[in-house]
């Protein structure tokens, strides 16, 4: 299957450390993928990485309302917030995605992407790691929404790689 210029889905999903998962979310975009370019996939990727992240965003608002009295709960999920929200977080950077694709700016694109998942390694993670730090372990849905997030991303920095090869 092509996407423009000779370049076939595999050729995107390859480079993806999990290639289902790549080809399961390029060939969902609408009106398939026989007439889009690469810049075309990758506004798709933008698109559904944006829908990801908002559902992310309502997940954590769910998840701080039930651990009101939680107190290490609340904080990480605090924590998580800021990362992923629209201010300063990973929604923020979805907006620079879409505006550095229309500018056809691959390398900031490529950039934007990556601080994505910096922003969700934080969340994950935390911020300041020390030698006593013991990340909270979350057993709830939001690493695996993160997870999704991740290599949702991997296709943007992908694609970014193939439009400007020199980034």
């Amino acid at each position: 299957m092509y996407v423009s210029q000779g370049v076939e889905v595999d050729a995107i999903c390859k480079k993806a450390s999990n290639p289902s998962f790549c080809r399961n979310i390029v060939n969902s975009k609408p009106g398939g993928i026989a007439n889009a370019d690469l810049v075309g996939i990758a506004q798709y990727v933008v698109d559904v990485t944006r829908v990801n992240v908002t559902n992310t965003i309502k997940l954590i608002h769910k998840l701080i309302r039930r651990n009101v009295n939680n107190s290490d709960a609340r904080e990480h999920y605090t924590l998580c917030l800021k990362h992923f929200n629209y201010e300063t977080g990973a929604l923020r950077r979805v907006e620079l995605t879409q505006e550095t694709l229309k500018k056809r700016d691959y390398s900031s694109l490529n950039m934007n992407a990556v601080a994505i998942n910096t922003n969700i390694n934080l969340c994950l993670d935390g911020e300041l790691p020390t030698d006593d730090f013991n990340p909270f372990h979350d057993t709830s849905l939001l690493p695996t929404f993160a997870d999704a997030i991740s290599q949702v991303i991997e296709i943007i920095i992908i694609v970014s790689d193939m439009l400007y090869p020199n980034v």
